[in-house]
């Protein structure tokens, strides 16, 4: 890599001065996707900022702007519309063009003496929410649901609510079709139909719990569940000492699980899954019954992040216990009081190395003891490097480090993406171009080649 420096340092000293071409690009200020206008015409201003020279068009005769063209920098254009003297909305659209760069607006001028709505129509997720219809009349007016929506779209009853903007609410969807409402805003002979479309819910199995740690003794645990789909609970074939519990009280979203007693020295463990194999859902419960005589702990490892903080989880046990750390930089919080389910609480340091360290924790009482394993990751640290280039086409250098988990590339045309190894990326246009990429835990990177790079700054990674 540091060859590589050294072969560019030449070339990068003549280049370095060179300013590079402007990306082309337009950024609207303040101005939405659509202008309307009334039914008399009139005239509205679209502001903008644009890198390079710009052009302004419509595609209807009864619209115009001006000025036409531009050059860099802040811009206004006026866009004037004529009145609109039929009974039908018409529509045009305003195109701004900066180079490869383009921003249209849709011009909506609505009929002669119409009630009117910003939009007739409106798209929700499957969340729900409140949405606003924006109604344009001189007259007054009312509105209804349809039947079938009302079941799903309420009005939001606020006092900050005017005539003008109405507001409903749209509950969730947790079928898995879309649906769609209508609202029908009538002013005497004159109607204005918005159409609410809702998207379907996701097809989602959610389990309460997905851990049970059980006695030596067994017993029976209770799976509860929440799912929009049908599904199928597969025990496990090789653990017969868990069954479905016969039960007379019986719930879809409730599974009462026997867990036979552990005669054995050892603790067993096992999954039930909860699947559905068209929706491509599997949700699995894990269960682990330990011997006897022992100090029950539902894992026996952690993870912790670099950062200092405090490690908490419980115990079940029918022993007196001492606990005891392998490490000094992780402690036990102040003791508590002991309960048949104990909750013990641990603080840890930071750890300002870049490599994970690891403690035991050791829960021992009359010949028992149980462990559990504390791994802290190390600190990661981010990585920046830039490359420049002018070819019409640019490979991504391959990235490589023991801790290294992910990174975001710039193409520098305004284009970014997630990183992927020897990704190629296409410039619509000539000119010299700056590729960023930043990555975490990053130590060695490698360029396919180095036609038409001038420059790679290293200094940040």
């Amino acid at each position: 890599m540091v060859c590589l420096l050294a072969g560019l340092a030449a070339c990068s000293d003549d280049k370095n001065s060179e300013q590079p071409a402007p990306v082309p690009g337009i950024t609207l200020d303040g101005t939405g996707s659509s202008l309307l206008f009334e039914t008399g015409g009139g005239s509205q201003s679209v502001s903008f900022n644009a890198t390079v020279g710009w052009t302004a068009e419509t595609d209807q005769d009864w619209c115009s702007v001006l000025p036409a063209s531009g050059g860099a920098g802040d811009a206004s254009v006026t866009v004037t519309l004529e009145a609109n003297d039929t009974p039908d909305e018409r529509n045009a659209t305003l195109v701004l063009t900066a180079g490869t760069a383009t921003k249209r607006i849709t011009l909506v001028q609505k009929q002669q003496d119409a009630l009117t709505v910003t939009s007739n129509k409106v798209e929700m997720d499957a969340a729900g929410g409140n949405f606003e219809i924006e109604v344009q009349a001189n007259v007054s007016f009312g509105y209804e649901l349809d039947e079938d929506a009302a079941a799903w779209i309420a009005p939001v009853e606020t006092k900050a609510l005017t005539t003008t903007r109405l507001q409903f609410n749209v509950q969730p969807n947790d079928n898995e079709e879309k649906r769609e409402g209508r609202i029908v805003l009538r002013a005497g002979e004159l109607t204005e139909t918005v159409t609410v479309y809702q998207a379907a819910g996701m097809p989602t199995l959610v389990l309460t719990q997905n851990e049970y740690t059980v006695g030596s003794a067994g017993g029976e645990i209770v799976i509860e569940l929440q799912s929009n789909v049908e599904y199928e609970m597969i025990l496990p074939g090789q653990a017969d000492w868990i069954s479905k519990a016969v039960t007379r009280a019986f719930s879809t979203y409730t599974h009462r699980i026997q867990v036979a007693p552990n005669e054995d020295y050892d603790l067993r463990e096992a999954e039930i899954h909860f699947v559905n194999e068209q929706k491509e859902i599997d949700e699995v419960v894990h269960i682990l019954q330990v011997q006897k005589n022992a100090i029950l702990v539902a894992k026996n490892s952690y993870e912790v992040t670099a950062e200092a903080g405090q490690l908490d989880f419980s115990i079940n046990t029918n022993v007196d216990f001492q606990v005891s750390v392998s490490a000094d930089w992780l402690r036990q919080a102040p003791d508590t009081r002991g309960l048949v389910e104990v909750p013990l609480s641990f603080v840890y340091e930071s750890n300002e190395e870049e490599t994970p360290r690891e403690a035991v924790i050791t829960l021992s009482a009359d010949g028992v003891e149980q462990t559990v394993t504390v791994v802290q990751e190390g600190i990661k640290n981010e990585n920046r490097v830039s490359i420049v280039h002018s070819g019409q086409t640019f490979t991504a250098p391959l990235i490589t480090g023991v801790s290294f988990t992910d990174a975001f590339i710039s193409w520098g045309d305004g284009t970014c993406e997630e990183y992927k190894a020897e990704a190629t990326h296409a410039y619509g246009d000539g000119g010299i171009h700056t590729v960023v990429i930043e990555s975490v835990g990053a130590e060695e990177i490698t360029l396919p080649d180095l036609e038409g790079v001038s420059e790679i700054d290293l200094s940040a990674f």
